[in-house]
C-alpha cells in the first residue's frame, strides 16, 4: 500500500473515536512504513493532525515507539524550515505526549534543546516549547542521572539554565528564548540572571528588532525585575537617540569622531521604536503599579539622563489621579534637584568640586516636547500636566523662578508644534488665574503664550471666555493679551466688548479694570508716527453713539471717501476708543487716577490722537479753572472733593490732571523742529499753546493762597478737616506737577531753573505748614509757643487730676482721641522718565539739553536733590517690574559713576544727598537682582559699569572694589573725628550695598576673590560696629575658613568660655576690635546662620549620596563604573566637610552665649549637627568604612563633641534659678531634642560598626546630660517641706549624682522665691506649698 493511502486512512480512522480499536491495529501493521514516512509527510499542511492520529494510533504502553516518532519529529522540525503556524501546531502536539514518557528521554531531550540553542542548529527553534515542557515534566523527579552524576529535578533545572547563560546567543534568538524562559519555574535569582544576561544584547539590537523583545520582556517580568529592563532600555535610547544631550566625561579631551559615533538608523526609526515601547509599557503586558512604583523609586540625579524614563512617566501619569501624582512629582522633584544643584554651585566653591557636569534641564525638556509628536498622543497629556505642576511651585522656594520658565518652554513648544493642544492649554490656564489672581505666574504664561506661538492661541476659543471671566484683580490678564492686539480682530472685538459692558459697572474696581483693557488697546495698536489727515471732525460726530462695530470703524474710514486700509482702521479704532473713554472723566477718582497715570505712556508714540486726547484734557480742565474776572483763586478744589455727614472724598485728582497735561505738552527736538517750520497752526498746536498758557499761568500763581491753614487743622476728624487735608495732598501734588512740567519744557533756549526751584519752595513752605498745623489757634502765636501751651496745659491737667482724684494720668491716647492721625502727604506723582531726567540733570556729566550755569543753579540745591530722590523712590517702588528694568539701570549706572565714584566729592556737597543717593542705589540694585526682574546678571552688571566687554563678574569686582574705597575713606574720617548720625547712616547703607552684592549667587573669578579679600581686611580692622554686618556676607562669599575661624577666636576672647572662669586671661588679638561682650552676641548668631547654611549643603550632596547609591543596584554595567567612582569622591569630600563642621559647632557651643535667642541658636546648629551626623552613617554602605576612614570624624564627632554640648546642657540649666518656669520652659524646649539626636548617632554609630566588625563604641561616650534628671539637692528640700521640719541648707550631694540620673527641680510658685528677709519681716504665715500642673 502506498504511503498516501496509509497516512489517508489514518486520518480517517483518527477522525472518529469509535473506530480506536481499527485504528490500534493498522497502526501496528504499518509502522515501519508510517517510521520510514513520516519525515516527509509531517511537513505537509495536515502533519499536525496525522501526528495526533498517529498518536492515538499508538497504545499509552509503547512508549518506546512514541519516542522513536518523537525523535523522528524533531529531527525533522530542527532542519526543515516551516510556517511559525505549522511549526507551532506539531511542536504543540508533541509537548502533549512528553509528560507521560521516560526520564532518560526528557533528560536527553532537554540537553539536545540546549546544545541547539548553543550551536544555533534549530531551524524553527523549536526548543521554545521542548525545553520548558521537559524542565516543568523533569521538576517533579528527585533522582535524575546525568552525565554520570545524580541531580534532582530543581538542580538539573538550574544546571540547564546556568549552561544556557553561559553561551552566547544570537539577536534572531533573543525573542524566542524569552518568550521560552517566561515558561520556565525560574527561581529569583535565575530569573534576575536570565533578565540581565537578555538585556546585556539589548544595546546591539536593531529598532525593528527592540519593540517584540521588549513585549516578551515585560511578560516575562511580569512580578519583579522590570526595573532592569527599564534601566537599559534607557541605556539603549540614550545612547541611540539621546546622545547629545550626554554631558562630556571630566577626563574627555578627545575631539576626533569616534567610529561608534556614526549613525546607523534613522532618527524616525528610533522615534517609532520608542513610541512602540512606550505603547507596550504603558498599554500592553507591563503591569501599570510596578511600573509606577519603580518610577517613584528611580533615582532623582539619574532621571533627567535618562530621557526614556521621563517619557514613560508621562505616559503611566494618564491613568489616573494616583499615577499622575507620583510620576509628576518625581520628574518636578529630579528638575528641582537639578536646579538646587546650579544654585549651590554658584553659593559654595567645596559644591562646584565635588559635583561633575550634568546634563541642561532646558534641552532634555526641548527633546520631550520635540518627540511628543511621535508619541501617538501618549506623552501630550503628561507634559502639559507636568508643565503646570512645575508652575505651581511655590514663590517661596528658591527654584521657583527656574521651574516657571521650564513649565513655559513645555507649554509654548507644544502649542507650536502641535496647534491642537492650545485650547486644552488655555483651559486649564485660564482656571489657574482665576483660581489665585496673586499667582503672577500663570498670566506670564499666558503673555509668553501669545507672543511666541500667537497663530494657535488666537484661534483659540478659550481665550475669548477667559477675557469675558476676569475679576477686578485680572488686568494683568489683559495686559498678557497684548502680543495679539496689533493683528488679532477677534481678540480685540472681544476685549473691547467686555470692557465697553465692564465701563458702565456698578462696582469701581471693575470700571478700573474696564479701562486699563482700553488702555491696553490703545497702547499696543499700531499706528504711523505722522500726523494723519483723518483725525478731522469724524470723532466727535460719532462719538455719541458708537459702539466700536465694525460698521462704525468703517463708516470713520471711508467718511472722506478714502479706501479702508490697515493703517485707517488702526486709527479709527483708537479714535472710537477715546470716545468711549470720555465716560471715565465723570467716573469716581479711582479710574480718573488710572486713566491720568496711563494715558501718555499708552499713546506718547500716537501723534495721530494727541490732539483728541489734548481737546479732552482741555475741555476738563476748564471745569476747574475760574473765571476770567475772578483773581483770587487759581483752581477751584472746592470742586474737587465732595463733603458728606461723615467725611470728604476726593471726585478729581487734579494733580494728576496737571501732571498728564504737562506730559502731553513736552516736545522731542525732532518734533519741535516740525511744528516750528510749519507756518499754519492745526488743531495740536492750538491746543498745545493754549494748555501751555494755563501751566505758565500756575507756574506763576500761589496755589496755596486759596487754603487757611489756621481755619481747621489737618488732624482733625470733622469733615471739613478731611476735606481741607484732602485739598493740601492736591494742592502739593499740583506743585509736583508743575516742577515736572517745568523741568520737561527745559531746553537750552528757555532754562527754568529759577522757576524750577521757587515752585519747590512754595511746596516745601505748604508742607512745613501742613506739619505744624494746629486744631485750632491765632495766627499770631508761632508754631513753638503753640506746642509749649497746648503741653503746659496737658502738665496742669494731669497734675490737676492727679491731687484731686489720686488717679495716674490720663494717657495721650485718651487726651487726643478727637484727632486723626499726622497729615501725610500722597506719594510723588513723577513717572520713570522724569526721575531719569531729573537725575541726569542733577548727576549727569552731560547735560545737552540744559546750559551750565541753569544746571548748576539746581544743582547747588541740597534740599531740591533730597526732593528729586525721594521721588525717585517712590516711582521705582509703584512701577511694574517689566517697566522699570531700564530706568532703574540707568539709575544705577548713574549714581555708580556720580557717588560711588566720587564719593568724596559727594559727602563734600552734603551728607543727607550722598546718603539719599545710596538708598536709592540699593533700591535699584535690589531690584535689578531680584527673581522677579527675571534680568540676566550680565547685563545687569554691564549696564552698572558701562563697560559691555567685561563679564558679570569682572563688574561685580570692580563695584566691589569701589564700596571699599568708600568703606576706606570712611573709615580714615572716624579716625580723625567721631562720626556724627548721618555718617554713620552712610556707612550703615554702604554696607547694606556690599552685603546686596556678596550674596549674589556667582562663580568668582580672582578680581572678584581679590575684592572679598579687601572687604573682608576692612572688616577685620574697622573699629566702626556697622562693619560687623560683613561678617554673614563674607563668610558665606569665602571659601577659606580662615574668617570664620578668626572669628570664632574673637568671640572666645570676649565672650569668655563655658568650662573657664576667666577664659579672655592671655589671650589678645588686634582682629575685629569692635566685637565686645555686646555685639558679640549678634555676631554669634551671623556664624550660627553660616552654620545653618553650611548644614543645608550638606544635607542636598548627603541626598545625592543617597541617590547615587540606589542607582548603583540598577545602573548597567558601562555606568556603574562611573557612578561608583563618584559616589566614592562625593563620601569622602564630605567626611572632610563633617569634620570641619564638627570642630566650627563644638567651638561655638564652647561659647558663653545669652540665654534666649543666642542659646536656642546654638542648640539648634548642635542639633542639626547630630542630626547630619545621623543621616550621613546611617545610609552609609558597610563595605565602604574602610576606605573612608571614618576614624578622625567620628574622634572629633564622639567623645569631644559631647562633652562640649554636655557642658552646654549644664550651663544653660544653671542659668535658669531665678527665672520663672514659662521662661525656663521655653529657654530649654531644644535641650531634649538635642539629647535625643544625640542618642541616635551613638547608636547608628553602634550598627555601623557591628555591620564592618569594627570597634566604633570606643569614640563614644554616654555623656552626663541626660532629657529626664533628679537633682538632689531639691530633693532634700522638697521632702524636708513635706515633714514640716525646720529649713536647713543642703549642700550638693554629690554621691548620688552620676553620669545616668540627676534629681530634677521642681517647678516652685512665685511666692516661694521671695527673699529670707521678706519672710521674716512678714507677719503673715507663710503660704502653703500648692501642687502646680506643668
Amino acid at each position: 500500500m502506498e504511503a498516501k493511502t496509509i497516512f489517508s486512512k489514518i486520518i480517517k480512522l483518527g477522525q472518529n473515536n469509535s473506530e480506536r480499536e481499527e485504528l490500534y491495529k493498522f497502526c501496528k501493521l504499518k509502522l515501519e512504513q508510517v517510521i520510514d514516512e513520516i519525515p516527509r509527510r509531517i511537513l505537509l499542511n495536515d502533519g499536525a493532525n496525522l501526528l495526533d492520529c498517529i498518536f492515538n494510533g499508538l497504545p499509552d504502553n509503547t512508549s518506546k515507539i512514541k519516542v522513536k516518532v518523537i525523535d523522528i519529529v524533531l529531527k525533522t522540525m530542527r532542519k526543515e524550515l516551516t510556517s511559525l503556524t505549522h511549526c507551532g501546531d506539531v511542536i504543540s502536539r508533541l509537548c502533549l505526549e512528553l509528560p507521560r514518557l521516560p526520564l532518560e528521554h526528557l533528560v536527553r531531550w532537554s540537553s539536545d534543546s540546549v546544545q541547539s540553542i548553543v550551536d544555533d542548529t534549530d531551524v524553527n527553534m523549536i526548543w521554545r516549547d521542548i525545553l520548558p515542557e521537559c524542565l516543568n515534566a523533569i521538576l517533579l523527579h528527585d533522582n535524575v542521572k546525568y552525565c554520570g552524576s545524580e541531580l534532582s529535578g530543581v538542580e538539573f533545572k538550574v544546571q540547564s539554565v546556568h549552561t544556557l547563560c553561559q553561551c552566547r546567543w544570537n539577536e534572531k534568538q533573543l525573542v524566542q528564548l524569552t518568550a521560552m524562559f517566561k515558561d520556565i519555574q525560574l527561581s529569583r535569582t535565575d530569573h534576575r540572571q536570565v533578565v540581565n544576561k537578555i538585556c546585556s544584547y539589548m544595546v546591539d539590537i536593531s529598532p525593528d528588532a527592540l519593540p517584540p523583545l521588549v513585549h516578551q520582556l515585560l511578560k516575562l517580568c511580569k512580578l519583579y525585575n522590570v526595573e532592569i529592563v527599564l534601566a537599559h532600555l534607557s541605556h539603549y535610547f540614550n545612547v541611540r537617540l539621546y546622545s547629545k544631550l550626554e554631558p562630556p566625561p571630566q577626563d574627555s579631551e578627545s575631539t576626533t569622531m569616534d567610529v561608534d559615533d556614526i549613525v546607523q538608523h534613522s532618527p524616525a526609526e528610533m522615534s517609532r521604536c520608542l513610541s512602540t515601547c512606550l505603547y507596550h509599557i504603558s498599554q500592553g503586558a507591563a503591569e501599570p503599579e510596578l511600573i509606577r512604583k519603580h518610577i517613584k523609586q528611580w533615582p532623582k540625579t539619574q532621571l533627567l539622563r535618562t530621557p526614556f524614563l521621563i517619557d514613560l512617566s508621562l505616559a503611566i501619569s494618564d491613568k489616573g489621579a494616583d499615577f499622575k501624582s507620583v510620576c509628576l512629582d518625581v520628574i518636578k522633584s529630579a528638575i528641582e534637584f537639578r536646579i538646587l544643584d546650579e544654585l549651590k554651585s554658584k553659593e559654595s566653591a567645596w559644591v562646584r568640586s565635588v559635583l561633575p557636569p550634568d546634563v541642561d534641564i532646558v534641552s532634555v525638556l526641548k527633546v520631550l516636547t520635540t518627540e511628543s509628536a511621535n508619541h501617538r498622543q501618549l506623552t501630550v497629556m503628561g507634559l502639559i500636566n507636568l508643565a503646570f505642576c512645575l508652575l505651581s511651585v511655590s514663590r517661596i522656594k528658591p527654584t521657583a523662578q527656574a521651574c516657571w520658565s521650564h513649565g513655559k518652554l513645555i507649554l509654548v513648544r507644544l502649542c507650536k508644534a502641535q496647534p491642537e493642544t492650545a485650547g486644552h492649554i488655555l483651559s486649564q490656564l485660564a482656571d489657574k488665574i482665576f483660581g489665585d489672581y496673586s499667582q503672577h505666574q500663570y498670566t506670564d504664561c499666558l503673555y509668553v503664550l501669545c507672543k511666541l506661538s500667537p497663530a494657535a492661541v488666537e484661534r483659540s476659543a478659550q481665550l475669548a471666555g477667559a477675557l469675558e471671566s476676569c475679576a477686578p484683580a485680572g488686568e494683568r490678564v489683559y495686559g498678557a493679551v497684548r502680543p495679539l492686539l496689533p493683528y488679532s480682530a477677534r481678540v480685540r472685538d472681544s476685549l473691547v466688548m467686555v470692557c465697553r459692558k465692564g465701563l458702565y459697572s456698578r462696582d469701581s474696581s471693575y470700571r478700573c479694570l474696564a479701562l486699563f483693557g482700553f488702555l491696553t488697546v490703545l497702547k499696543y495698536m499700531k499706528l504711523s508716527k505722522e500726523l494723519s489727515s483723518s483725525q478731522s471732525g469724524a470723532s466727535d460726530q460719532f462719538s455719541a453713539h458708537s459702539y466700536l462695530t465694525q460698521l462704525t470703524v468703517d463708516m470713520h474710514a471711508t467718511s472722506q471717501g478714502a479706501a479702508i486700509t490697515s493703517r485707517v482702521r488702526n486709527e479709527t479704532i483708537c479714535l472710537e476708543v477715546l470716545s468711549i473713554l470720555r465716560r471715565c472723566l465723570v467716573q469716581d477718582a479711582a479710574v480718573k487716577q488710572l486713566l491720568y497715570t496711563e494715558m501718555y505712556d499708552c499713546t506718547k508714540d500716537k501723534p495721530a490722537l494727541h490732539e483728541s486726547i489734548l481737546e479732552l484734557f482741555y475741555d476738563h480742565l476748564n471745569k476747574y479753572l475760574p473765571d476770567d474776572d475772578d483773581e483770587t483763586s487759581v483752581l477751584l478744589f472746592d470742586k474737587c472733593v465732595q463733603l458728606s455727614s461723615i467725611g470728604a472724598t476726593l471726585t478729581e485728582p487734579i494733580g494728576r490732571l496737571l501732571y498728564v497735561i504737562a506730559q502731553f505738552l513736552q516736545v522731542d527736538e525732532d518734533e519741535s523742529e516740525d511744528v516750528l517750520g510749519s507756518q499754519s497752526e492745526n488743531g495740536a498746536t492750538f491746543l498745545r499753546r493754549k494748555l501751555t498758557d494755563i501751566m505758565e499761568k500756575l507756574c506763576k500763581s500761589d496755589l496755596s493762597a486759596v487754603i487757611q491753614m489756621d481755619d481747621t487743622g489737618l488732624n482733625d476728624l470733622t469733615p471739613e478737616s478731611k476735606a481741607k487735608n484732602i485739598k493740601v495732598q492736591q494742592t502739593l501734588q499740583c506743585y509736583e506737577a508743575l516742577i515736572a512740567h517745568r523741568i520737561m519744557q527745559w531746553n537750552p533756549q528757555n532754562s527754568n531753573a529759577n522757576s524750577v526751584h521757587h515752585l519747590y519752595k512754595a511746596y516745601l513752605q505748604l508742607l512745613d505748614n501742613s506739619k505744624g498745623s494746629p486744631k485750632t489757634g491765632k495766627k499770631s502765636k508761632s508754631l513753638n509757643e503753640t506746642k509749649e501751651i497746648v503741653k503746659s496745659q496737658k502738665t496742669q491737667k494731669s497734675q490737676k487730676s492727679q491731687k484731686e482724684k489720686g488717679k495716674s494720668p490720663k494717657k495721650v491716647s485718651s487726651a487726643v482721641k478727637d484727632r486723626a492721625g499726622p497729615f501725610k502727604p500722597l506719594p510723588c506723582l513723577w513717572d520713570l522718565q522724569l526721575c531719569l531726567r531729573v537725575l541726569d540733570l542733577l548727576y549727569g556729566e552731560n547735560v545737552p539739553w540744559s546750559s551750565v550755569e541753569q544746571r548748576n543753579h539746581i544743582r547747588a540745591r541740597s534740599d531740591f536733590h533730597a526732593f528729586a530722590l525721594r521721588g525717585a523712590q517712590a516711582a521705582l517702588g509703584g512701577a511694574a517690574p517689566r517697566a522699570a528694568r531700564a530706568p532703574a539701570l540707568r539709575a544705577a549706572a548713574l549714581l555708580h559713576a556720580r557717588v560711588l565714584c566720587r564719593f568724596q566729592d559727594m559727602c563734600d556737597f552734603d551728607d543727607h544727598t550722598t546718603l539719599a543717593c545710596l538708598e536709592l542705589y540699593k533700591t535699584c540694585l535690589s531690584l535689578l537682582l531680584s527673581p522677579a526682574y527675571s534680568l540676566k546678571l550680565d547685563d545687569v552688571m554691564s549696564g552698572i559699569i558701562g563697560n559691555n566687554d567685561k563679564p558679570a563678574t569682572g563688574c561685580l569686582a570692580e563695584i566691589l572694589e569701589n564700596l571699599h574705597s568708600v568703606l576706606t575713606y570712611i573709615e580714615t574720617e572716624a579716625a580723625e573725628e567721631d562720626l556724627d548720625m548721618v555718617r554713620r547712616k552712610i556707612l550703615t547703607t554702604v554696607v547694606q550695598i556690599a552685603i546686596l552684592l556678596l550674596e549674589v549667587p556667582i562663580v568668582p573669578c580672582n578680581q572678584l576673590t581679590g575684592a572679598t579679600l579687601k572687604l573682608e581686611e576692612f572688616a577685620r580692622r574697622s573699629k566702626q560696629a556697622e562693619a560687623l554686618a560683613l561678617a554673614g556676607a563674607l563668610l558665606a562669599a569665602q571659601p577659606e575658613p580662615a574668617l570664620l575661624s578668626d572669628l570664632l577666636l574673637k568671640l572666645s576672647v570676649e565672650l569668655g568660655l563655658i568650662d573657664e572662669e576667666d577664659s579672655s586671661a592671655g589671650q589678645e588679638t588686634s582682629n575685629f576690635p569692635t566685637i565686645d561682650s555686646r555685639s558679640g552676641h549678634m555676631v554669634l548668631g551671623q556664624v550660627c546662620v553660616h552654620l545653618s547654611n553650611t548644614f543645608k549643603t550638606t544635607e542636598h550632596l548627603l541626598s545625592r549620596a543617597r541617590d547615587l547609591t540606589a542607582a548603583l543596584n540598577i545602573a548597567v554595567h558601562s555606568h556603574q563604573q562611573r557612578i561608583d567612582r563618584e559616589l566614592q569622591e562625593l563620601y569622602k569630600s564630605i567626611v572632610i566637610q563633617l569634620c570641619q563642621l564638627t570642630t566650627w559647632t563644638t567651638e561655638t557651643a564652647k561659647l558663653r552665649c545669652c540665654i534666649g535667642g543666642g542659646s536656642d541658636k546654638v542648640l539648634t546648629i548642635c542639633m542639626r549637627l547630630y542630626s547630619l551626623l545621623a543621616t550621613f552613617i546611617k545610609q552609609l554602605d558597610p563595605t565602604m568604612v574602610q576606605s573612608l576612614r571614618l576614624e578622625r570624624l567620628l574622634k572629633f564627632s564622639g567623645k569631644k563633641l559631647s562633652a562640649v554640648t554636655d557642658g552646654l546642657i549644664t550651663y544653660l540649666e544653671s542659668s535658669q534659678q531665678q527665672r520663672n518656669a514659662s521662661k525656663v520652659l521655653r529657654d530649654t524646649k531644644l535641650i531634649p531634642r538635642l539629647v535625643l539626636e544625640a542618642e541616635q548617632f551613638s547608636k547608628h554609630v553602634i550598627l555601623l560598626g557591628t555591620k564592618a566588625n569594627l570597634n566604633f563604641q570606643q569614640y563614644l561616650s554616654l555623656g552626663t546630660a541626660r532629657d529626664f534628671k533628679i537633682k538632689a539637692p531639691l530633693l532634700q528640700g522638697v521632702i524636708n517641706a513635706v515633714d514640716q521640719s525646720k529649713e536647713v541648707e543642703v549642700d550638693e550631694c554629690d554621691n548620688i549624682n552620676d553620669a545616668a540620673t540627676e534629681i530634677l527641680t521642681p517647678l516652685v510658685s512665685d511666692e516661694e522665691h521671695t527673699s529670707g528677709d521678706e519672710r521674716n519681716n512678714s507677719d503673715e504665715e507663710p503660704p502653703k506649698n500648692k501642687r502646680k500642673r506643668v
